[in-house]
């Protein structure tokens, strides 16, 4: 798809979409919402009620990826080498191990 090609069609169909909707979404499949989202955002003579509406649904689909990715940093597991060569596991801290 072009950049700012973005057919009325599915701008509408994207600010129709419901809450239980996008929670049922996969991180790809909202970050894909999310960059439709913001496409048509930056679309010129985008009417202001349906900019609120893509913004209002934009935060929705923002917070739904920071969600998977917050769920995805509790699983992950660094594996650290010690000095003596042993490999040893370790819950991995972004604000300790940056994110």
């Amino acid at each position: 798809m072009k950049k700012n090609a973005i057919e009325p069609q599915e701008i509408e169909k994207l600010v129709e979409m419901a809450p239980v909707e996008i929670e049922k979404m996969t991180y790809e499949e909202a970050m894909s919402k999310l960059e439709i989202v913001v496409a048509a955002l930056e679309m010129e003579g985008t009417p202001l009620a349906l900019g609120l509406k893509l913004y209002e649904l934009g935060t929705t689909l923002s917070k739904k990826c920071g969600g998977e990715l917050d769920k995805t940093e509790g699983r992950m597991v660094q594996l650290l080498q010690e000095s003596s060569g042993e490999v040893r596991e370790e819950q991995f801290d972004p604000e300790k191990d940056g994110r």
